[in-house]
């Protein structure tokens, strides 16, 4: 059975998304392989009118239902292919059926953190994916995207699709080169920061503590600001264990976001993938990267003088300190 197909949709109007999205549905219904779309909400209500509702075997969700972090999206999505295919192994790849997917991220335009860990996304899902019998179509709305989510799309798509044809994208590239290019644009946050922390392994409770308060205070529910309690304890534990004094944690407020930043003195982590594969159960660490990753809405690498992750939260309501 054909591993994976990634192809991107780019499209001007709503008719040629519905001219390459219902035929591919059609396709999924007659051929019984099950089909996730998960979309603009116009789209979905126009796929709904269109098809009679959603028809057996077809799953419809909007953008906002659907997509969550980037990590835990891909997860989601490897889980419901395990799910609904006759999927048996560790890695979901001995399957009996072909499954359909259509997925629109949620792009955080004017967030260039975030925007750049979606094209990761899109990049990584190649070696995620890699073997399985998916079709996953991703739709890219050229009249409301800036360019440069364009451009991204044509990188991290082996294949471009339209009404007419399907083609390789020219632009294609290979995901670690691909990830490796983007962190290149990685720069510190501008400003002063905040909150500025030097710490130690001693220190770490009252690191959590600032972090704590500091995510409330910008708006975060309590379950989001717990998550980045545990998501930048992890990168700060390993800040101390694996790299080398001194460390140190800065946070920003600033843009609909709160940023976390630490680093150390270190190597660095050279593995530009670090953290966007699930790890293997059995082997030794390599957990809290990704773990950081599934909560946080953006997370970068910066090597030069030692190691700084950077962490990023959507923080819808902003307070200002004093």
């Amino acid at each position: 059975m054909k591993g994976f197909v990634h192809q991107a949709l780019i499209y001007d109007s709503d008719e040629e998304f519905m001219d390459v999205v219902m035929p591919f549905i059609e396709e999924g219904v007659i051929a019984k392989e099950p089909t996730l779309v998960a979309v603009q909400e116009r789209h979905v209500e126009n796929l709904r009118a269109a098809l009679g509702g959603a028809p057996a075997g077809v799953t419809l969700f909007s953008t906002e239902q659907w997509y969550d972090t980037s990590a835990r999206t891909r997860e989601k999505y490897a889980r419901w292919v395990a799910e609904n295919t006759n999927g048996s192994d560790k890695d979901h790849r001995r399957m009996d059926t072909r499954a359909r997917l259509v997925g629109e991220p949620p792009w955080a335009i004017g967030h260039e953190a975030q925007v750049r860990d979606w094209a990761r996304y899109e990049s990584v899902l190649n070696v995620a994916f890699a073997g399985y019998p998916v079709t996953l179509i991703c739709p890219y709305d050229a009249s409301a995207l800036p360019a440069d989510i364009i451009r991204h799309a044509r990188s991290t798509h082996p294949e471009i699709v339209d009404a007419e044809e399907t083609m390789p994208s020219e632009s294609y590239e290979d995901p670690v080169e691909f990830c490796r290019r983007l962190d290149s644009f990685v720069s510190p946050p501008p400003g002063v920061p905040d909150a500025e922390i030097s710490f130690g392994l001693a220190d770490l409770p009252a690191v959590r503590r600032t972090i704590g308060s500091l995510t409330i205070d910008a708006g975060l529910v309590r379950t989001k600001a717990d998550e980045m309690v545990l998501a930048v304890n992890e990168i700060a534990t390993n800040a101390v264990v694996h790299g080398r004094s001194p460390a140190a944690l800065r946070i920003w407020r600033t843009g609909g976001e709160i940023i976390f930043e630490v680093s150390d003195s270190g190597e660095g982590i050279k593995d530009v993938l670090a953290g966007q594969l699930t790890p293997d159960v059995a082997g030794p660490g390599g957990r809290g990267l990704w773990l950081t990753r599934l909560v946080a809405d953006a997370v970068e690498i910066r090597n030069g003088t030692g190691c700084t992750v950077t962490i990023h939260a959507a923080a819808p309501v902003l307070s200002v300190a004093g």
